[in-house]
């Protein structure tokens, strides 16, 4: 700790460039997280139905909110190269007679029932003879995935099959005027949603109900960034010492070399604690000085010190490591900072692991990085309790255990 205190440039250098990381990444990933968040997907509509079924659609499109509408004439060729080329998500194509076929189709049907039914004399000539079908045409880009093509498919379903049934209903009501000789505009009724949804928030707190953001993202992110990237000082430090004589001479003081990394670990982990709290300081009273969102860290202040500890011890056994298995300070400070980058990009440091590809995602399992990120996600985004984040403090103490244990075996097997 005395060595640390003296060495005000190190201290300064500890503390206030994870702050500075903070802020400059907070604010350049704030404007791409609120893209993602109001991510709307590109949509080609060639409408060329005037009539019901085509405002339908499109009425339908628009007040869905998720698609960003651009409404061209185009032949099909045109509107498949342009989604094929990457300027649309997806392309419709709306047939010019749609309308006109579905009440084609509709009455046929209808007239066909009720004949059959012996509810009607004749079915008419217009309807009997119609055979055309009525397909929307729709175009995927290359590299759609097939969950989200069914549920654009799925939702187009939607919008038609009311429509579908309404128009059944009304030529149903007009055959059967008929025969009561009843006005078919007394007999039409409008369809009403018979099944209802009603959407019911699992979130308990209204802090569970914040989203993502850049601050709620980058400020645990880099956070823990910051508290990993210990490791070059640390391990610097236990080189030196080894280097200097100043470690055989601790070595000939009573205690074992457990006692002596105890004392170490200690003082590091003061640090790690220290940087938390002052990059957590500038997420809540800082960044929103720049026009970001405020920190929410909620009122689980146990779990949090919890989270911070482990993660503080997690780094610094992860240094005694790294600076007990290499001899010298430049190769201990090259694989530390390369490995610790290396870790926070597979454990959504830089993004989050949800826009990472699968292959990723699995890999982001075995950072310790991505263990504190999400343990802090849970208390931060979820308020999670301790429960909550009780299987990722089991997996950086276990961490802070191997790391250790490393160390301690490589050193016994180095003096052999």
């Amino acid at each position: 700790m005395l060595i640390l205190l003296r060495d005000r440039g190190g201290l300064a250098i500890l503390f206030l460039m994870p702050m500075a990381m903070i802020t400059i990444m907070a604010l350049i990933q704030d404007a791409p997280f609120r893209d993602y968040q109001e991510l709307k997907i590109p949509l080609l509509l060639v409408n060329n139905d005037t009539s019901t079924l085509g405002r339908t659609i499109e009425n339908g499109l628009k007040t869905s909110k998720i698609f960003e509408i651009t409404q061209q004439k185009q032949s099909e060729a045109a509107a498949k190269k342009l989604v094929k080329g990457g300027d649309y998500e997806i392309g419709i194509i709306i047939p010019a007679n749609a309308t006109e076929l579905l009440n084609a189709k509709v009455n046929q049907f209808v007239s066909k029932k009720l004949s059959a039914a012996g509810l009607s004399d004749s079915v008419p000539a217009t309807t009997a003879t119609v055979t055309g079908d009525l397909n929307l045409v729709i175009f995927f880009a290359p590299d759609t995935k097939k969950s989200f093509k069914a549920s654009v498919l799925s939702t187009l379903h939607q919008f038609t099959s009311k429509l579908e049934t309404q128009t059944l209903l009304d030529y149903f009501s007009k055959e059967l005027s008929k025969n009561d000789n009843a006005a078919p505009a007394q007999t039409q009724t409008k369809i009403d949603d018979l099944v209802g949804f009603k959407e019911i928030n699992t979130v308990e707190t209204p802090q569970e109900t914040l989203q993502l953001n850049s601050v709620q993202h980058n400020v645990p992110a880099w956070t823990i960034f910051g508290m990993f990237f210990i490791v070059i000082s640390m391990a610097g430090s236990i080189i030196k010492e080894r280097d200097d004589g100043s470690y055989t001479r601790i070595r000939t003081m009573p205690g074992s070399y457990v006692t002596v990394m105890a004392g170490k670990i200690s003082a590091y982990l003061f640090i790690c604690l220290i940087q938390c709290v002052l990059m957590l300081l500038v997420g809540i009273y800082i960044l929103p000085l720049l026009g970001l969102p405020t920190l929410v860290i909620g009122n689980n202040m146990i779990a949090i010190a919890i989270v911070a500890i482990s993660c503080g011890l997690a780094a610094t056994g992860y240094g005694i490591l790294v600076g007990t298995l290499f001899s010298t300070h430049q190769q201990s400070s090259t694989f530390g900072a390369v490995s610790i980058v290396i870790l926070a990009a597979l454990g959504g440091i830089w993004v989050p692991v949800y826009v990472m590809p699968e292959s990723m995602r699995m890999l982001s399992e075995i950072s310790p990085l991505y263990w504190a990120l999400s343990a802090f996600h849970k208390l931060f985004i979820g308020g999670g309790t301790v429960a909550a984040i009780l299987p990722y403090v089991l997996k950086l103490l276990l961490f802070f255990i191997f790391t250790l244990s490393g160390a301690f075996l490589f050193n016994k097997t180095k003096k052999q």
